[in-house]
């Protein structure tokens, strides 16, 4: 039995009796030599393992490295965070689905965390895309659909039937999003406006009915 077993070296090494004091015995005396070679500029290391008869196996390991552009993934992690940018993903979120895609932070780190993002989308410059709703791109007396209903104190639905109807001066930012632009002057009519349905649809009323319809031309940017 035990010259069967020794026979059977991966039996052997496998088998439940073998302890990791033995394992390494059997290392000792099967290897003739062990070549390490470490790729300075990524956290790559070739193995390489002569063993006793001639055979030679090839394996490939990874060390801890302490900055993303020695990952082997960097450039594919920098596309990657370029693509989530550009969604609505908070940086919470963006952590989850690149943990979830595989990437690992440097240092010995086994997860991306919000604050890891937030660090990283800053050192490449990358601009996050902003959320519907957000201050973030607008002008002078400008708002978002939702600011201007708070600013109003009208409901959201009531500003998404002027803009359908064309009664306030409204332009899309680049994701397409609306933007409305009202200064004092707007602001004031639009506040006459909400009482548009207390105003008796007469003749004498017609030409006061269209006056408070009409947006405010908006001055050249």
């Amino acid at each position: 039995m035990i010259r069967a077993l020794a026979a059977d070296l991966p039996a052997l090494w496998q088998a439940e009796t073998t302890t990791p004091q033995d394992r390494q015995r059997i290392a000792r005396l099967l290897l003739e030599r062990v070549t390490v070679t470490v790729d300075k500029a990524s956290e790559r290391v070739d193995v390489q393992l002569s063993w006793l008869g001639g055979l030679v196996t090839a394996h490939t390991i990874h060390r801890p490295v302490s900055r993303y552009d020695q990952q082997t993934a960097y450039p594919r992690l920098v596309q990657r965070l370029k693509e989530l940018s550009r969604t609505r993903f908070s940086s919470s979120e963006i952590a989850e689905h690149l943990n979830a895609e595989g990437f690992r932070p440097p240092k010995r780190t086994d997860h991306f965390t919000s604050a890891m993002v937030l660090r990283l989308t800053n050192q490449l410059g990358l601009t996050r895309r902003p959320r519907p709703g957000s201050a973030v791109g607008l002008g002078p007396d400008e708002y978002r659909p939702a600011g201007l209903a708070r600013k109003l104190s009208v409901q959201r639905d009531t500003i998404r039937r002027w803009m359908r109807v064309g009664w306030v001066n409204l332009r899309k930012d680049e994701a397409g999003h609306h933007i409305l632009w009202a200064d004092a002057d707007e602001l004031r009519r639009l506040r006459r406006l909400r009482q548009l349905h207390q105003l008796p649809r007469t003749w004498a009323n017609k030409a006061r009915l269209a006056e408070l319809k009409k947006p405010k031309q908006r001055p050249a940017r």
